[in-house]
């Protein structure tokens, strides 16, 4: 999020912050620690897995444990989400029998294989019949009503939460309100922007509540009256916008959310100039009076005036947006994203056989095996870096900005993610975030006695071998796996969320334990 708004104290920069981490959910006041588990056999095996939110405002890992998936093979992984939980629930559901249709069992190149695969899944995620499905994951596809679309769908739940008190805002969202209320929050900056006059301000808001009140009279008015009236004020538009910037965002949208709605649809006609029915912002009502005063001899020229206006209105708005930030946008968020093109999951995928482990994996989560006490890891960490992701995301006309892809992404391989993805002069596979997976295959030994599957919200807590000790202490007293992931999901907690986010991150882990001839 970009808080660097001119002239702005370092605590208003926190203050708008902090609304936007209440907005995005980052944190929640006290962690979920409740624990959804799946727990099997299989033939020399038995596993579990553990899934923990923690301190994030949604869970957004999702794993599989699919015992048989083909004869004696038998498919563990993690998918860490990011930019919400669709992409990584999509593929938990799909990607299994995708990678059973490709029969991998069967093929001598087997790297190759689930390289393919995992390339072919990310390409299809861009699908429209995934896209579809994406989006009802995401929680953000309201059923469609005559001609309203989503964004309008988005826009009118913003305009019924521009009517609720910040405290409940906050709260919707899983954040706390600060001492001192709102009034703190959004500070004096936020407020009133700089260089405004506090009373010339106070005698717009007596003026715009007078209007409020007199509305009825304001719909029934001739459209000549109307235009008078606004000749008569002079700058409606501007001065409109300059009231947005100078109070806060949530009474100035709860006050003028009829207003803009109407504004909105009537721009939208296009070139017709047609208002919509009922009372409209000072743009729709100036057009559609100007018309009606237009005499038809006259009709193209009027119009011709008036785009010309119009043209002369909207650069100077756009001058205006370029002066002055929007605070509504920085304090509650930007637009909207779409899933699949700013969501993504990392995969760590481990065949298990009757005498190997095939691992592929694409992103940060990892697997580890336990070799006579010893921790064996299977994948690598896909961080931008290191020097073969750095090369890649140069090539691919992508930067790294403190350790993040673009600013944006802290790791380099994934599943979606696609507006990471532009480059028509690269295949799917060379882009700056790829999905392409290392794939590593080890032979099981006698000496192997267990594997561990998870998410970097454990390895970020954790390094690879003191997780094997946590887990083999307690395993050679008896414990089950269950235990063992619940055990290091609580291990890796944070206390709050103070520090630099390590132990605040959700949380899965597969411990897979094998019955192996000693």
């Amino acid at each position: 999020m970009n808080t660097d708004i001119p002239n702005a104290t370092q605590e208003e920069r926190t203050n708008v912050s902090q609304l936007e981490n209440c907005k995005m959910g980052a944190y929640l006041n006290k962690p979920i620690v409740e624990k959804e588990r799946d727990i099997g056999t299989g033939k020399g095996f038995n596993y579990a897995c553990t899934s923990m939110q923690g301190w994030r405002a949604n869970q957004e890992d999702a794993h599989n444990c699919v015992v048989d998936i083909h004869d004696d093979w038998n498919l563990f992984a993690v998918y860490d989400g990011h930019g919400g939980s669709e992409v990584s629930k999509y593929t938990a559901e799909k990607f299994p029998e995708f990678l059973k249709d490709r029969k991998f069992w069967e093929q001598a190149d087997v790297e190759t294989c689930l390289q393919k695969a995992f390339v072919d899944f990310d390409d299809f995620l861009r699908s429209e019949d995934a896209m579809k499905e994406l989006a009802v994951l995401s929680g953000n596809v309201k059923e469609k009503k005559g001609d309203d679309s989503e964004d309008e769908a988005d826009r009118i739940e913003t305009i019924e939460e521009s009517g609720l008190p910040l405290a409940e805002i906050i709260k919707r969202y899983g954040g706390v309100m600060p001492a001192g209320g709102a009034r703190s929050l959004l500070s004096a900056f936020l407020q009133q922007h700089p260089g405004s006059d506090s009373d010339e301000d106070e005698e717009d808001e007596e003026e715009e509540e007078n209007e409020d009140e007199e509305g009825g009279d304001e719909e029934n008015a001739e459209p000549g009256e109307e235009k008078k009236k606004e000749e008569a004020e002079g700058n409606g538009i501007k001065k409109n916008n300059k009231k947005r910037c100078s109070k806060s965002p949530i009474q100035s949208e709860a006050k003028k959310s009829k207003s803009e709605e109407v504004g909105v649809e009537s721009e939208a006609k296009g070139d017709n100039g047609t208002a919509s029915d009922g009372p409209g912002n000072s743009e729709g009502t100036v057009t559609e009076s100007s018309k009606d005063e237009a005499d038809e001899d006259d009709a193209d020229f009027v119009a011709g005036e008036e785009e010309e206006e119009d043209d002369e209105d909207e650069e100077d708005e756009d001058e205006e947006d370029e002066d002055e930030p929007d605070f509504e946008s920085l304090a509650l968020g930007g637009g909207a994203e779409t899933p699949g093109e700013d969501s993504g999951t990392t995969a760590c995928v481990c065949l298990v056989g009757k005498d190997k482990i095939i691992v592929a994996n694409a992103g940060d989560s990892r697997a580890v095996l336990c070799r006579a006490g010893k921790a064996l890891d299977l994948s690598v960490d896909h961080k931008p870096e290191d020097e073969v992701e750095t090369n890649r995301i140069h090539k691919a006309g992508g930067i790294i900005e403190e350790g993040r892809v673009n600013g944006g992404l802290n790791l380099s391989r994934a599943l979606g993610d696609h507006s990471y993805k532009k480059n028509e002069k690269l295949e799917l596979r060379e882009q700056m975030i790829t999905a392409l997976p290392d794939v590593k295959v080890e032979a099981l030994t006698n000496e192997d006695e267990f594997l561990i599957v998870a998410c970097d919200g454990i390895w970020n807590s954790m390094e690879s071998q003191e997780v094997i000790d946590f887990a083999r202490d307690l395993l050679s007293q008896g414990k089950t796996c269950t235990e063992v992931c619940d055990a290091l999901c609580d291990r890796c907690l944070a206390d709050s969320t103070d520090g630099d986010g390590t132990g605040c991150d959700n949380m899965t882990i597969i411990c897979t334990q094998f019955a192996r001839e000693k």
